[in-house]
């Protein structure tokens, strides 16, 4: 916890300055004022002041009076404290005891009872405090659902500030991590499930929600043999939803053979592993669409969540475009791709730009 105001006037004699709120109007107000004094066995004990206020141009000051010690027997019968009183201030010395534990001051066995957590103390000048003690002491959910109930825009707003939180972290593990190489594809696939958002708006900008990761297509024989698998069976959002297939493979994936010489003058040759990644989301689309889609069980699952399979969108996550560096390169990837019926084939730059993109823009999205 953040340790409340405190003035140190002596080795031995600490003043907090922010006090408990025992009872406040307008224009007044009674407080109590804890101090920490040590004595000569150097053991530290908590004390204090009960002080009228008043409201003034610089801030509350002490009513005009006499001290309560200077009294004489009978001038004063009793100092009342009434029950909302009495709950402010024993939940304030429990703050203001481990606020002393903050300061470095034990108090051994010493354990001060906190009342009912509906008893909400006011500490002018440390909220931060008060919400960490609230925290500490388990309450973080009523405190939550309070403020939910008091203020929803300000619920809101620190659930969407918590969000874009995450996902600016999020950009920059990608980024470090697309840079760096040491990620396997597994490695790729668990990071998308987690963030699958920056799949957000689909290249078509149609929402996508993940439907079913390491999805079974179909295509098993009898032996359960020769079932194939995708990263992602994803679905657009909207009153009727529709499949989408997302493949996932490495940053460093290849699109053009090593060889020096080209396929012909002008045409690089694609490497094989790309093709047949190519492939192998082609042919599990199709085995989806004609088989896995219509399994009983999977058919009547995603038909009550209005979940259609029509000729299903698929996309490639593979390679870099840092791999394009000459004109013929650029012209047969950006040719072959767009001409491709399917899949989409994204990078990951691409959908790491894509991503910051989200996280630097979102007021606008």
């Amino acid at each position: 916890m953040k340790p409340l105001n405190v003035e140190k006037v002596t080795k031995t004699f600490t003043k907090f300055t922010t006090p408990i709120i025992l009872e406040q109007k307008p224009n007044t107000r009674r407080c109590f004022y804890g101090e920490l004094t040590r004595d000569d066995d150097g053991v530290w004990n908590l004390r204090g002041n009960i002080i009228h206020e008043r409201k003034g141009a610089n801030g509350w000051l002490p009513l005009d009076g006499e001290k309560l010690s200077h009294l004489k027997a009978g001038e004063i019968s009793r100092l009342e404290l009434r029950t909302d009183h009495l709950k402010k201030f024993i939940v304030g010395l429990q703050i203001l005891k481990e606020a002393a534990e903050e300061e470095g001051v034990g108090f051994g066995d010493l354990d001060l009872v906190v009342g009912k957590r509906d008893e909400m103390l006011q500490i002018d000048g440390d909220q931060k405090g008060v919400i960490e003690q609230l925290i500490s002491n388990n309450y973080s959910t009523e405190f939550w659902d309070t403020l939910a109930t008091l203020r929803p825009d300000v619920t809101a707003q620190l659930a969407d500030a918590e969000i874009m939180r995450r996902r600016k972290l999020a950009v920059e593990e990608f980024e470090k991590e697309l840079n760096s190489g040491q990620w396997k594809e597994s490695n790729w696939e668990t990071f998308f499930k987690v963030n699958q958002w920056i799949f957000g708006l689909g290249l078509r900008f149609q929402f996508l929600n993940l439907l079913q990761n390491q999805a079974n297509y179909g295509g098993a024989d009898v032996t359960r043999r020769g079932e194939q698998k995708g990263e992602f069976l994803m679905n657009t959002e909207a009153d009727e939803r529709f499949t989408v297939l997302v493949e996932i493979k490495r940053p460093d994936a290849r699109f053009f053979q090593s060889s020096p010489s080209p396929y012909r003058n002008g045409v690089p040759g694609f490497d094989t592993d790309f093709i047949n990644a190519v492939s192998q989301i082609q042919v599990n689309t199709h085995t989806w669409e004609m088989e896995g889609s219509k399994r009983a069980k999977d058919t009547e699952r995603l038909s009550a969540a209005h979940i259609r399979t029509i000729s299903p969108r698929s996309i490639l996550v593979v390679g870099h475009t840092k791999e394009l560096v000459d004109h013929d390169k650029r012209t047969a990837f950006e040719l072959f791709r767009c001409r491709l019926n399917g899949p989409e084939i994204v990078t990951f730059d691409e959908l790491l730009a894509r991503a910051r993109f989200i996280t630097s823009n979102s007021a606008n999205l």
